[in-house]
């Protein structure tokens, strides 16, 4: 601990040196503003509702409270993939396991219903296909748009997990994948 006092100690002395030598040698030019780092979201960091693919022919009919339950099962299968991507691209292995272990019944209660949409809206062939495309296409565009936000990815995403954890329920869960503010819902649910 004492070592690591002394290190920090440095860093900031050798720090603070450079700085001030920087500052010297540009006094003639403006000083450019830094950035400020975004704050941590008040809604998702990833799209709450997820775009159910068609079936493959118009011959193939589901009524409009399977289309619910679907739409519902796509949307909580999209947060397990958000926080899937989040956990192994900024080492939040523990709080996605604390997610799984809390919602595991729930989450594969919505694999199911998925699995049966697929199957239904394109044959027990091409349904398991398309449906390890639609997972494959869906890991990979959150991984993007993680990209994307940059350093704000991994921040963001605390902000999310820390949402996820407080919620107690499956109907919390459910009402969560919804485009209610996360951080609402979570004080909601307790």
């Amino acid at each position: 601990m004492q070592t690591l006092r002394k290190s920090a100690a440095y860093g900031k002395l050798a720090l603070g040196i450079g700085m001030a030598a920087v500052a010297l040698a540009g006094c003639s030019r403006p000083t450019p503003k830094l950035a400020a780092v975004p704050p941590a979201p008040i809604g998702h960091v990833y799209p709450v509702a997820i775009d159910v693919p068609s079936p493959v022919s118009p011959k193939i009919k589901f009524t409009p409270v399977q289309l619910k339950k679907v739409q519902q099962a796509f949307n909580v299968i999209g947060l397990k993939s958000a926080l899937m991507v989040a956990a192994l691209s900024c080492g939040e292995e523990d709080q996605y396991d604390a997610f799984m272990h809390s919602f595991q019944p729930h989450v594969l209660s919505a694999q199911h219903q998925m699995d049966a949409y697929f199957y239904k809206a394109s044959g027990p062939y091409s349904g398991r296909k398309m449906e390890d495309n639609f997972i494959t296409l869906l890991a990979n565009r959150q991984s993007a748009a993680g990209i994307a936000q940059g350093n704000a990815f991994c921040l963001n995403n605390q902000a999310e997990f820390h949402a996820v954890l407080a919620l107690k329920t499956a109907s919390a869960l459910d009402n969560f994948v919804t485009d209610k503010p996360p951080l609402k819902l979570a004080n909601a649910s307790q």
